[in-house]
């Protein structure tokens, strides 16, 4: 039992959530009594950072002691806020607070580095991410849905008997292209709508098939070119893995993490009569 949890992969991030929260402590020990504004060395090297990356110079020594006096004077003024609890119910502050959460777990989970077999594994796993889209070269012919059932069933009965005579069907007035070259699937989408290129995959090469239907209309194809989908070398795609490696790892660590809040809260929902007749 003990064992299991020593290896729950949340217990690791909780530890190190710890120590972080610790060693971030020891180094920003400001302000620990409170009538007392103590500044560390590490704050005052922030302060001289910053006015660094501001002014492109390293400050005076007179300018970096007024830095650091506007510092503590600005860390008075939040104390009195605190003090007439100014900043409770402020959404500024409480999106901030959990914007800093939110911070600190993506740096604890961006922090680990994958090895290469977890990289390699996570690509098979996830391989129709690295693929290249299908393309095609093809000719279309456009039937009107603009009549009734029994007319449309009627032209496209026309159209299959041209097909089987070996003629190719004909096309009525349209503003579609009657000859596609070399184009993606999401490019043949977005002129004929989502999932027409997919009802393309079934059909033979260098023949009439159809007909095809989408938002437009009826469509016969001659599909005179297709380059089917291939996997992307894992070298040539290893920086999106690793990116999509990192934003599963993220989510996986928000959502462990969302739990074990949920196991150590309870959410009491409360009514507009329960309220007021507590007070």
């Amino acid at each position: 039992m003990l064992k299991k949890i020593i290896t729950e992969p949340l217990i690791h991030f909780l530890f190190i959530a710890i120590v972080f929260f610790i060693v971030f402590d020891r180094l920003n020990s400001d302000a620990t009594t409170a009538n007392s504004i103590r500044i560390s060395e590490a704050r005052i090297e922030q302060i001289r950072q910053s006015f660094l990356t501001r002014w492109n110079r390293e400050p005076q020594a007179k300018e970096l002691e007024n830095a650091t006096q506007h510092f503590a004077i600005n860390e008075m003024y939040l104390r009195e806020a605190r003090a007439l609890s100014l900043d409770v119910g402020d959404k500024v502050i409480n999106r901030r607070l959990r914007q800093k959460m939110d911070f600190l777990i993506e740096d604890l989970v961006s922090a680990k580095e994958p090895t290469v077999e977890e990289l390699q594994s996570y690509y098979q796993q996830n391989i129709e991410n690295y693929q290249t889209m299908p393309m095609y070269s093809l000719q279309q012919v456009h039937i009107s849905i603009d009549r009734t059932p029994e007319q449309l069933e009627k032209k496209i009965e026309q159209q299959l008997q041209l097909i089987n005579q070996g003629l190719p069907p004909q096309s009525e007035v349209t503003l579609l292209p009657a000859q596609i070259k070399q184009k993606y699937s999401v490019q043949i989408d977005r002129l004929f709508g989502d999932g027409f290129s997919e009802k393309l995959s079934n059909y033979p090469l260098s023949t009439w098939s159809g007909p095809v239907f989408s938002t437009l209309g009826q469509h016969f194809v001659f599909i005179e070119q297709k380059q089917p989908v291939t996997n992307k070398p894992f070298e040539s795609v290893k920086q999106n893995v690793l990116k999509d490696w990192q934003y599963q790892n993220l989510q996986e660590a928000k959502a462990s993490f969302e739990q074990k809040l949920q196991q150590n809260y309870t959410i009491e929902r409360v009514n507009a009569n329960s309220e007021q007749e507590s007070e």
